[in-house]
């Protein structure tokens, strides 16, 4: 597996219809489309019948349209001449859940259901539950997807109402960190899959970056300062700092390699521009722009003369 066939594979549970043309996977990425594919992560689903025409000289999303008598899918254009679609062209693919989930948890002692069991048909389902250090008793963990849709959240949001855990309960999401809405119910936790995978192209999460993130006051930390190990949290003196975007980790992360190393200057320009998740926009220039909407990162990182730095 590669990152960019588990970034893929994300994207595709994020998908309003829960499916996606295997054509356009290929467009994307072809070679991760095929590993999905091979590794059966992603499996055949009818079809979805819609193409691009390009017509008048635009490309146009037009439905394809099944023809008996040709015993073919097609559709007329713009001067009535019939286009024949080939059914590879229009063949979908869908994630396979249960699959997918068990190679996530794979790294855990877990029980429950052999099949996750649908709390929201399509959207969120009910895994069993994990062992995690710090936790007392078993936690149990759901999965759910597109959690930036509101409707989808709304209909979240009266689930865990009527269904509150005991003590906590872990809600992983295809959906990015930056995008899951803020949530007043506290003894859920939403953990975003691409914050807690073991390493770039890796389906696994890691029991410990879990562990962390949902339990950091278990974990022995360096006085003044600390980190959990993917950067989403920092420690400085009393205070705790959650980071939930991917570019925003990467700049921490090569920031506190710097400071443990003993060398804690950096360039900001090369800060900006390394790791595959960060910002590579031009108009970003500074940590500012970088961490925009907030400024207690100001707190332990300072910025000078083109140069950042840990400081404590």
């Amino acid at each position: 597996m590669t990152k960019t066939a588990v970034d893929l594979l994300l994207q595709a549970m994020e998908t309003r219809a829960g499916k996606v043309q295997v054509a356009t996977l290929r467009q994307v990425a072809p070679q991760a489309a095929d590993k999905l594919l091979e590794a059966r992560l992603l499996v055949a689903t009818g079809r979805i019948p819609v193409v691009a025409a390009m017509d008048a000289y635009e490309d146009e999303p037009i439905p394809a349209e099944w023809c008996p008598e040709r015993g073919q899918y097609g559709y007329r254009d713009s001067v009535g001449r019939w286009i024949t679609v080939e059914a590879a062209e229009i063949a979908a693919c869908a994630v396979d859940y249960p699959l997918v989930l068990a190679k996530m948890l794979v790294a855990f002692e877990r029980a429950g259901p052999s099949r996750p069991n649908p709390l929201i048909d399509g959207f969120v389902w009910d895994v069993g539950t994990i062992r995690l250090t710090g936790a007392k008793s078993p936690v149990p963990v759901w999965f759910a997807r597109r959690l930036a849709d509101p409707a989808v959240w709304t209909k979240l949001g009266s689930l865990l109402e009527r269904r509150p855990p005991e003590e906590v309960r872990v809600i992983l999401t295809s959906t990015t960190g930056d995008r899951i809405p803020v949530t007043n119910h506290k003894r859920n936790i939403f953990m975003s899959v691409t914050d807690v995978l073991r390493a770039p192209g890796k389906l696994a999460i890691s029991p410990q970056v879990l562990g962390a993130r949902i339990f950091p006051g278990q974990r022995q930390r360096r006085f003044p300062i600390e980190h959990s190990e993917d950067c989403g949290i920092v420690w400085f003196h009393d205070k705790e700092y959650r980071f939930r975007g991917p570019k925003h980790r990467q700049i921490l992360s090569m920031l506190f390699e710097a400071y443990w190393a003993g060398k804690p200057v950096l360039r900001t320009s090369e800060v900006l521009q390394g790791g595959d998740h960060v910002h590579r926009d031009t108009k970003v220039t500074t940590l500012g722009r970088a961490f925009s909407g907030r400024s207690d990162w100001r707190d332990f990182i300072r910025e000078a003369e083109g140069n950042c730095w840990i400081e404590v």
